[in-house]
């Protein structure tokens, strides 16, 4: 859409709400607006992201607040003062989608894309505020960073699930629940999640050869997740820690890979994330029951202590009853905050955070 036809649209659209009399348009750009997570800023398009967990965050005082948002088939998580109070369920054309009812005083927004990439990329293109509305720069970001990479578990796939078999995924998915999130939280940390349903170290889900062409590592490197155009600038956001959990996806569906191959190539991966984070914490998180995968990951693992790299951790994490278990066999909130609960206190021993 170009920028006349936009600022038409917008004056239609803002027409149609009576209560608003006077318009401020904050640029995604702007200082007053902070994100988390790989954002691509593309002008004259805006902000386009498609990773899960991605957020935005303003500081405002008035009434309301306008997003506009093209936003793919995509969920977000809307924030008041830290506390969720609606989900709004985008459309892939542009609109405004409004936080309202906001009492006297200063609010901290939030905005969390609940879904993952394969929902599509969102394009934020700015705020708007009302006659009454001001904005400030919002509260600066933690200081610890902790970034989550993997599979569907990282990206919350169904954990707001309340049976084993969904009519469809983007209801019940919310990334900002599953418990890279909620480790990060209970942490004080920025967090991201760089995660995609079904990828391996080596082979993807239900794929029928032993070695898929794109598992997760060929989209590690990536701002946005469907597309090889925008190499990520690492150095922009360096986290303190990296958990790293894949596994299931190479391992639940035959052919297995061979054992040796897949050290191999899990150390490969690692590798990758070394070398981009040399002095960050690397914690390998897998389940120690099935599929029965775990040992090579800690042989994986601990092939790095052995050659000098101590900030290489395995840990390992129980099987679940079907009971803790939503969409399609994956966890429940309920389990993801088990598992952030085992990753907290060994973090916190790991970095030295109190």
């Amino acid at each position: 859409m170009g920028f006349n036809r936009f600022f038409l649209f917008l004056a239609l659209v803002l027409g149609s709400y009576s209560s608003v009399h006077a318009i401020g348009i904050i640029p995604p750009d702007s200082p007053l607006i902070r994100y988390s997570g790989r954002v691509l800023m593309n002008k004259p398009q805006g902000a386009i992201f498609d990773w899960p967990g991605v957020s935005i965050e303003v500081s405002v005082k008035g009434p309301e607040a306008g997003f506009l948002l093209d936003g793919g088939h995509n969920n977000l998580q809307v924030k008041v003062d830290g506390i969720p109070v609606t989900t709004w369920v985008c459309q892939a054309s542009l609109a405004p989608y409004w936080v309202r009812g906001l009492s006297p005083g200063w609010h901290q927004l939030e905005i969390v894309k609940r879904t993952e990439g394969q929902f599509g990329p969102m394009i934020f293109k700015g705020m708007m505020l009302g006659a009454k509305g001001v904005a400030r720069e919002p509260a600066p970001a933690p200081k610890r960073r902790i970034e989550i990479i993997g599979d569907s578990w990282v990206c919350g796939y169904g954990d707001e699930g309340t049976t084993l078999h969904c009519a469809e995924l983007r209801p019940y998915e919310n990334a900002d629940r599953a418990f890279g999130a909620l480790t990060a939280r209970a942490l004080g940390a920025e967090y991201h999640l760089t995660a995609f349903s079904g990828r391996g170290v080596m082979r993807n889900y239900g794929e029928p050869a032993v070695r898929s062409k794109n598992p997760f590592g060929a989209l590690f490197n990536r701002t946005l997740v469907e597309s090889l155009d925008f190499p990520w600038n690492f150095s922009q956001w360096v986290p303190d820690a990296v958990v790293i959990h894949l596994g299931l996806n190479d391992f639940s569906t035959p052919p297995h890979p061979d054992p040796q191959t897949y050290i191999e190539n899990y150390r490969r991966l690692l590798q990758q994330v070394r070398s981009v984070y040399p002095r960050a914490w690397i914690i390998c998180f897998a389940t120690t029951g099935w599929p029965y995968f775990s040992p090579l990951i800690k042989e994986a693992s601990e092939s790095f202590n052995r050659e000098g790299d101590r900030k290489v951790l395995f840990v390992g994490y129980p099987s679940f009853p079907l009971s803790d278990l939503g969409c399609d066999y994956h966890p429940k909130v309920v389990v993801h905050q088990r598992l952030a609960d085992l990753l907290v206190p060994i973090l916190r021993q790991c970095l030295g955070w109190k």
